[in-house]
């Protein structure tokens, strides 16, 4: 399944980037995300708990960053399993500086969901898939946006490198 889009921030590019690079920001932004930890350098461990019809499990997921040009772009790999299925996936973001200090986020990738999950509910996968895409977006634009609302003393979204419990 091919998921496209493209998200508009009034932040500016570097403080979007830090959101998409911070590991407790994107645990907090991914729907169902129970915990997220650290596996290596760009690489996470996270348990995702979600359903497709009357299939709901958890699943375990690897989340791997690679080939970083900061502030600009991304890929982002997704490999996890559990009992209701697989899901695999890969996908590129890409970030736009925009004149008056804003962004736009645009991202392209491929998502597979096998399994009970995609054998019951294969009608609602890309509706599903796309509701919770939706959700992680609007809950990042909100993370990155507040940062920008709050005083350069004390941003809410830490920098990238601090460290991750």
């Amino acid at each position: 399944m091919k998921l496209q889009g493209e998200v508009a921030f009034e932040a500016n590019r570097e403080t979007v980037w830090d959101a998409l690079n911070n590991p407790e920001v994107i645990a907090k932004c991914l729907p169902g995300c129970e915990s997220m930890e650290p596996a290596g350098e760009d690489v996470f461990e996270a348990v995702l708990k979600f359903g497709v019809g009357p299939i709901t499990g958890q699943y375990r997921v690897t989340l791997k960053i690679t080939d970083k040009n900061p502030p600009q772009t991304y890929v982002l790999q997704v490999d996890g399993s559990g009992k209701p299925g697989f899901v695999k996936g890969q996908g590129s973001i890409k970030l736009q500086a925009q004149d008056g200090g804003g962004a736009v986020l645009r991202y392209d990738g491929d998502l597979q969901i096998g399994g009970l999950a995609a054998r019951i509910g294969q009608r609602m996968i890309g509706t599903i898939s796309k509701q919770l895409t939706k959700q992680f977006f609007s809950r990042l634009v909100e993370a990155a946006e507040s940062t920008t609302e709050d005083s350069q003393d004390s941003p809410q979204i830490p920098h990238p490198s601090s460290n991750f419990p």
